[in-house]
């Protein structure tokens, strides 16, 4: 079997993908992709690079939601079945003789490290790469520039460290990113005592206190929301005036919960206009409770 997972090596994504593979059989292939899009889209049949399993990155504490991974696992229909937690330190390196101010790294990572570059370089320019790891290849090869990466990262691409632990700091915790395993099978388990649920819901209309209607029947039902991310609709919806948007709620159960079940059905019914058979709720799959590798 194969996984792949946004490349290239030495990123906090392989080491995610190092920790998730020890949920699988043995044998498994890690494989690094250059983009999120190609990691998902590796799990089709048709891919040239065929995978059966996933990482893609979800949560990040800075920063936030990952969104484009939550839309590829909702627009190809694929499921979440594990997570892993990683905890996130970024660098800066150079190359020993570099006079340029130009810092390579994946969008996040910089974003993640603002405080720093604007502190100790004020006059820095950001390129945004696909990946931390690219970012620092890309310094040893052009022999100028900075990178932010993993320290690993860029000491094994012989750069010189700048700087240490520059992320930015927010509320005394320490960064970390949270990943999800997905593959096209929605019947894996594992033995966990605490699951979360994600699900996906596109209402097809509007009207005053929508989004407080969905809540309270997940309440109604003693059920525990962990998070709730909204954005427009992927899916075509004839609403009136406003744009439609969709949600991504977390569940703190497992799909078979029972009052999961119920409260799933209640949404669909209220949320499902009549005489019409449209897929209002999409169960994007259940996975333990992230928890923080070594």
């Amino acid at each position: 079997m194969k996984l792949s997972y946004l490349g290239p090596e030495n990123t906090y994504s392989e080491k995610a993908a190092k920790l998730l593979v020890e949920k699988l059989d043995d044998g498994v292939e890690l494989i690094p992709l250059p983009t999120i899009e190609a990691v998902a889209r590796s799990l089709s049949v048709d891919s040239k690079i065929h995978t059966e399993f996933a990482v893609l990155p979800y949560y990040n504490y800075l920063e936030g939601l990952v969104q484009e991974s939550i839309d590829l696992i909702y627009e190809n229909q694929l499921y979440l079945i594990s997570s892993q937690r990683v905890a996130v330190e970024w660098a800066l390196g150079g190359s020993e003789n570099n006079s340029s101010n130009f810092v390579y790294s994946h969008p996040k990572a910089l974003a993640q490290c603002s405080d720093y570059l604007w502190t100790h370089f004020p006059n820095h320019r950001e390129i945004a790469v696909a990946s931390t790891a690219e970012g620092a290849a890309k310094v040893k090869k052009e022999k100028s520039g900075m990178a932010i990466s993993s320290a690993e990262a860029l000491n094994s691409y012989g750069l010189k460290i700048i700087g240490n632990d520059i992320g930015n700091k927010r509320h005394g915790r320490t960064n970390f990113t949270d990943f999800y395993l997905i593959t096209t099978n929605d019947e894996f388990y594992e033995p966990a005592e605490q699951f979360f649920t994600m699900i996906a819901i596109t209402p097809q209309f509007d009207r005053s206190g929508l989004l407080a209607e969905i809540l309270s029947q997940i309440a109604y039902y003693d059920l525990n929301n962990a998070k709730i991310h909204s954005r427009p609709a992927i899916d075509d919806v004839s609403t009136t005036d406003v744009e439609p948007q969709m949600f991504y709620l977390e569940i703190m159960c497992h799909k078979s919960n029972p009052d999961f079940i119920r409260c799933i059905d209640a949404i669909r019914y209220r949320l499902t206009p009549r005489g019409k058979n449209i897929e209002v709720v999409k169960v994007l799959g259940s996975y333990p409770r992230p928890s923080l590798g070594s």
